[in-house]
């Protein structure tokens, strides 16, 4: 198998409609909960597979096309890591949430989880995983890592849409405060050695 598609599940997420669509192109994800999001993850790769791995929240809409595509962008490309343009599904706020990460990503191939991680199962083991001793932010964490060994971090020319739910839920105001001071916490932490721990 070339490439194995990994989905962390919350007691309260469902992936029904991702899972519905990766198995209309003839993919089998690998669906995981276990305590948290990183512990799943690793448990994903751990029953992965294929040499490429992609890791997509619960509740990601992809196009069909840009994944019959992405296998041949990965292959060969084992010392890369890549990641989507993110789209929110909703219009509103969010909107600029969407042009910031994008930009963030531009300017410092910086993505978050929701953005969709594509990399190869070597690279991810010879980074160490995800951080499982985390209470959030494992996927800034890792790609910290990455960067620290001077790896390639990569935007894909495909669009990822993730749900707005959690912003219309909590309120727009907090959840992008919340994100920005979890943001700079991770990369203070990282930054002065207390994050490097694998």
């Amino acid at each position: 198998m070339f490439l194995s598609i990994i989905i962390p599940l919350a007691p309260d997420d469902s992936a029904d409609d991702l899972i519905k669509q990766l198995q209309r192109l003839g993919y089998d994800p690998i669906v995981v909960s276990e305590e948290t999001r990183a512990k799943s993850l690793n448990r994903g790769v751990m029953l992965a597979n294929g040499e490429y791995l992609i890791f997509l929240h619960a509740d990601t809409k992809l196009d069909d096309s840009s994944l019959e595509k992405l296998p041949g962008i990965l292959e060969g490309n084992t010392e890369i890591m890549y990641h989507f343009k993110l789209k929110f599904d909703r219009s509103g706020l969010v909107y600029f949430n969407s042009l910031a990460a994008n930009l963030r990503c531009y300017l410092f191939s910086i993505p978050y989880g929701d953005q969709g991680f594509c990399i190869s199962k070597k690279l991810f083991i010879e980074v160490g995983g995800f951080s499982e001793n985390m209470a959030y932010g494992e996927d800034m964490h890792f790609v910290l890592k990455l960067k620290h060994l001077g790896k390639s971090i990569r935007q894909l020319p495909f669009s990822i849409t993730t749900s707005a739910r959690k912003y219309h839920k909590k309120g727009w105001f907090k959840v992008t405060l919340m994100h920005q001071w979890r943001f700079w916490k991770i990369l203070y932490g990282f930054s002065f050695g207390k994050g490097k721990q694998r």
